[in-house]
């Protein structure tokens, strides 16, 4: 179980939009320069979060991206890199004895914990 670095940025992307003004929005050249991520993985990140319904995007001169919903950080995660596992084993079968009961119990605690994890608009 491993968070990707486009994960952890897309965390951070997302933690940026919930802090803009209310009506703001923010381009991805500010964006990225205030995460510190090269501009081009903001997009790819910004493009996944929206195709997932958790940026909005507006096009134009003034355009930009905005948060547009409360999330929780494992919404962030499985969108974009999936399902997080503990054993790719898990992904296919069910735990066949006590320690992969109990390494199953802990992959499950870590996602409760990432759902409880909320990020929403400051205003």
């Amino acid at each position: 179980m491993k968070l990707i670095q486009e994960s952890m940025n897309g965390i951070r992307l997302v933690k940026y939009l919930a802090n803009l003004k209310k009506g703001e929005i923010a381009n991805a050249k500010d964006i990225s320069r205030e995460v510190g991520v090269p501009v081009k993985f903001a997009l790819k990140i910004l493009r996944i979060l929206r195709k997932n319904e958790i940026v909005e995007s507006y096009r134009g001169i003034t355009g930009g991206y905005e948060l547009k919903k409360e999330v929780d950080v494992y919404e962030i995660i499985k969108a974009l890199q999936g399902d997080l596992y503990i054993t790719n084993d898990f992904k296919e079968k069910e735990p066949e004895d006590e320690i992969e009961i109990e390494l199953k119990k802990i992959q499950e605690d870590v996602i409760v914990r990432l759902k409880n994890i909320k990020i929403k608009k400051k205003y």
